[in-house]
């Protein structure tokens, strides 16, 4: 019916159509003929307000065909139709071709061919349809054509995504077929080159986790997810049931990586620490780009993004000229990369063809994969050069820690070599100190037996005595040396008591008293210890550690000595000071007083007499009861024994209480 329709209104309107109809020249095909450019010999009219909705309304709008160069383009946010009017003069017997738009999709086809009856519908497709619908099923978008001999005369309305021009191409099917597999073959290399360059950037990300690296990695994927979708790949493949569903798929693609392009150059740049003011200019860009997203995919048009993408060149200029004088690693390589990116993407593809198709860039796909393959290539070798210098730099650190480690291997290595030295020389001190002290009495002992031996003396038992108060003192002699010079920890034969500190200190210093001849000694007494105080020791050990420094000081003090006995608290410690006006030491010998058989060399006498073991003895008494023993000039004039015993923590606390 509609057929019928059709012939008699060409029947009635012919005279009409061949009036009103735009006088073009043809295009002319013939045996040789591999393709020809239908964007150079058609008339076009975009129909910016939805007016010319069928072929019927052709003869209302045919005076308004222009060539494409005369057209006054206008940017917008929806899709418009596109209409094509030409005509082609076959010159061969071959009658089919193939009509190509340069595209992997389109929203929307109408292709009409004229006939004497009127217009006749070669073929309808809008985005509902699937791609099984498709006459040719290639990813590339091709429709083919009958064309009979003589004039052919076409009428084609397309709807292209963001309105980029469309690459109207007339070819030969052995072109179709040469054209069909080079596509193929180049996007396909073109997916695994970048698919390769992905995993490059996945493998640096997982050993270098930081911000910039992952911004990189997810703009690389979406550019190989654009890769394949501009090849046609998404739609033939992973959904060809939903054509609508690819042009959302392929407006989030366009309207994210710009967001995470931004991202990335901002990270790698450290605009933060760098620039702050044209990180700030960046990070608001950043959040209109991000608001952008949703508000693409609901209104099923990029035109925002493609305009923000407009606006964002000055700022692409500026880093540039920034960048370019920066001295970092990497910085040319990244500049020039950024370089393509304004040239390639921001201008020639976003001005120049999608928004208001300042120029007519027909292959817009093509040069979308080109620039995009330049910048991520130069954007890996930026980052490649940059991470070089951050290793260099670890390595130059690495070594300096390592010789640094090195040299304080060797000076711990130094320093035990003379602790061994040290420790040579204290065994040689001890052994020379140790045999000092034998010898004298081993040689009373080798004379009292001589003279047994001989019978020279006047009292058998009176020797055998004297002998066997040698052997006595040798033997506690060598319990003493025992006990200090043994690493065993004697706390554990202790019987620890606890004890009223004040009264037993009292009690101890008032033996130490009676230790001193009043004639030849003047003791003083200060006891500030509180009445509450007790402390947890061995009674009789420490009193004898207490004793034995009293009596060092009594013995070395020289006449006339006096003797201060001070018992304080100190925070959680108990403090007792013994002090005597003798004669001071040196700094060597307080380093050395507390060590075995260690004498000063003014008291080396026979007449003050003591084998160098009392301190000793009292310093391991006192670090069994986890104290501690120290020695200084007194102001008395001669040395302070200063004894540091640990109070109970549940006594200091109580007293604590108390005073709060």
């Amino acid at each position: 019916m509609r057929s019928l329709l059709l012939i008699l209104i060409g029947f009635f309107l012919f005279p009409a159509y061949a009036d009103m109809s735009p006088n073009i020249q043809p295009a002319s095909v013939n045996k040789d003929t591999q393709f020809v450019s239908i964007n150079k010999s058609a008339l076009f009219y975009f129909d910016y307000n939805d007016e010319f909705r069928s072929v019927f309304n052709f003869p209302d709008f045919s005076q308004q065909f222009r060539p494409l160069n005369d057209l006054h383009k206008k940017p917008k946010k929806e899709i418009y139709s596109k209409w094509a009017y030409f005509k082609v003069n076959r010159n061969t017997e071959v009658s089919d071709w193939i009509l190509s738009f340069g595209f992997p999709r389109l929203a929307k086809l109408s292709v009409y061919q004229k006939t004497h009856y009127g217009w006749l519908d070669v073929i309808n497709l809008t985005e509902a349809d699937p791609f099984s619908k498709r006459p040719i099923q290639d990813p590339q978008f091709y429709i083919p054509l009958k064309l009979n001999a003589g004039e052919n005369i076409f009428l084609v309305e397309y709807q292209t995504f963001a309105n980029a021009p469309a690459n109207l191409r007339l070819h030969s099917q052995d072109n179709f077929l040469a054209e069909s597999h080079k596509s193929l073959i180049t996007n396909a290399s073109l997916a695994g080159v970048i698919a390769a360059i992905l995993l490059i950037v996945l493998v640096n990300l997982f050993f270098n986790r930081n911000s910039t690296n992952v911004y990189y990695a997810t703009w690389t994927f979406l550019f190989f997810l654009i890769v394949i979708d501009t090849a046609g790949f998404t739609f033939q493949y992973f959904w060809p049931e939903h054509n609508r569903f690819s042009g959302q798929f392929s407006i989030f693609l366009m309207a994210t990586v710009p967001l995470f392009h931004l991202l990335f150059v901002r990270g790698f740049l450290q605009l933060k620490h760098y620039h702050p003011l044209l990180n700030k200019v960046y990070c608001t860009f950043i959040a209109i780009y991000a608001s952008l997203v949703p508000i693409a995919l609901l209104v099923d048009s990029v035109y925002f993004n493609l305009l923000l993408s407009t606006l964002v060149i000055p700022v692409f200029i500026y880093t540039c000229s920034w960048s370019i004088k920066q001295k970092g690693p990497g910085m040319r390589t990244f500049t020039f990369s950024l370089i393509n990116h304004l040239v390639f993407l921001n201008i020639f593809t976003i001005v120049g063809a999608s928004y208001g198709n300042l120029i007519d860039v027909f292959d817009i796909t093509s040069f979308i994969k080109i620039g995009y393959l330049i910048e991520v290539l130069l954007f890996t070798v930026a980052l490649a050069l940059q991470h070089k210098s951050l290793q260099s730099r670890l390595l130059h650190q690495l070594q300096h820690q390592v010789h640094a480690l090195n040299q304080t291997v060797n000076s711990k290595h130094q320093e035990v070599n003379d602790k061994e030295v040290l420790l040579k020389a204290k065994e040689d001190k001890l052994f020379t100190d140790l045999s000092h002290e034998l010898r004298t009495p081993l040689t009373v002992m080798k004379i009292q037996v001589e003279s047994l031996q001989y019978n020279i003396v006047d009292n058998v038992q009176d020797s055998y005595n004297k002998l066997m108060s040698k052997i006595d003192e040798l033997n506690a002699f060598i319990d003493q040396l025992m006990l200090v010079t043994d690493d065993k920890d004697i706390a554990a034969l202790l019987n620890k008591e606890t004890l009223g500190a004040k009264v037993y200190l009292n009690e101890v210093f008032q033996t130490c008293i009676q230790e001193g001849d009043p004639k030849h000694s003047k003791f003083s007494i200060a006891n500030t210890l509180d009445e509450q105080l007790n402390i947890n020791i061995d009674r009789q050990t420490m009193q004898n550690a207490i004793l034995e420094v009293v009596k060092n000081a009594l013995r070395f003090g020289g006449d006339k000595v006096e003797i201060s006995l001070t018992a304080l608290q100190d925070n959680q410690n108990l403090i007792i000071k013994i002090e005597d006006s003798g004669m001071p030491l040196s700094y060597e010998a307080h380093q050395q007083l507390f060590q075995p058989l260690f004498r000063d060399e003014v008291s080396r006498s026979a007449m003050l007499g003591g084998k160098g073991m009392g301190l000793a003895v009292c310093k391991k008494i006192i670090e069994s009861h986890e104290g501690r023993i120290d020695s200084h000039n007194s102001l008395l004039g001669g040395l302070c024994i200063e004894i540091s015993l640990p109070i109970e923590n549940e006594i200091v606390d109580r007293q604590y209480e108390a005073i709060g």
